[in-house]
């Protein structure tokens, strides 16, 4: 990777991880769309931002480890696993794809993403049925396969229940634990020398998202959340729109 590139990728994992702790979510959100504005590919993309993930999931689930209900993650875990495969498939197919497609397809995804969350609203309730479980959990392999985005499903879905904060960010944590050595094992026997270097450059990084993490933790205190919050909304969507009117920019 030139080192323009290099210093541009750390400085979007660092801006990432930082939103992420103010905010709570949308580290590959953002991340994703602009890796791949600066130049990378999308499997690149995926590689670089998945081993900081699988570092802080680990750190994050052995701090939560009392907190985690084992029998919650490994039955979504297991239905994650079944639908991961076609996510990897669907990113080596779209990977081929030029530049400008990708950003489309990206960008199309990350609206549809914000547009869920914007309008869908569920009722917490005891128990949800098994088809929810199988809908929410399939979607989410996919997506976090396709794009390194399976975290909006999981998010819906645990919106349906009525969970302590711990007890979810627990979950959370532990499911993309279990997954992201699978996703990471996937991505090398699709792509192979393609993303190798980038999981060496993902592990390099990581102490750059240790750092815009607790950056984030410690001026998130400092700052108005909401007002924040909504500008980085909009910040997305503006993302989502220019990548799907990527030909306008070629």
């Amino acid at each position: 990777m030139p080192w323009d590139t290099l210093l541009l990728a750390a400085s979007i994992l660092l801006l990432s991880s930082f939103v992420q702790s103010v905010i709570g979510f949308a580290f590959n959100l953002l991340a994703v769309p602009l890796l791949i504005w600066s130049g990378l590919s999308l499997a690149q993309a995926v590689a670089l931002t998945s081993v900081p993930i699988l570092v802080q999931v680990s750190v994050a689930t052995w701090k939560l480890r009392r907190e985690v209900v084992w029998r919650d993650v490994l039955p979504a875990s297991a239905i994650r696993y079944l639908t991961l495969p076609i996510g990897i498939s669907l990113l080596y197919l779209i990977n081929r794809l030029d530049p400008v497609t990708v950003k489309q397809i990206v960008g199309a995804m990350l609206l549809l993403i914000l547009a869920s969350q914007r309008w869908i609203r569920i009722t917490p309730r005891e128990r949800l049925p098994l088809a929810w479980d199988l809908i929410a959990f399939g979607l989410s392999g996919i997506m976090l396969g396709m794009i390194a985005m399976g975290g909006p499903p999981v998010v819906l879905w645990l919106m349906a229940h009525d969970w302590s904060a711990l007890r979810t960010r627990a979950f959370m944590a532990a499911l993309f634990l279990m997954a992201a050595p699978v996703q990471l094992a996937l991505l090398y026997w699709k792509l192979g020398p393609e993303v190798a270097e980038y999981f060496l450059y993902g592990l390099l990084m990581t102490p750059l998202v240790i750092a815009g993490s607790l950056a984030g933790i410690h001026l998130g205190n400092r700052l108005d959340r909401e007002r924040l919050r909504r500008l980085i909304l909009f910040f997305l969507f503006l993302t989502g729109v220019v990548s799907l009117m990527s030909p306008i920019f070629k």
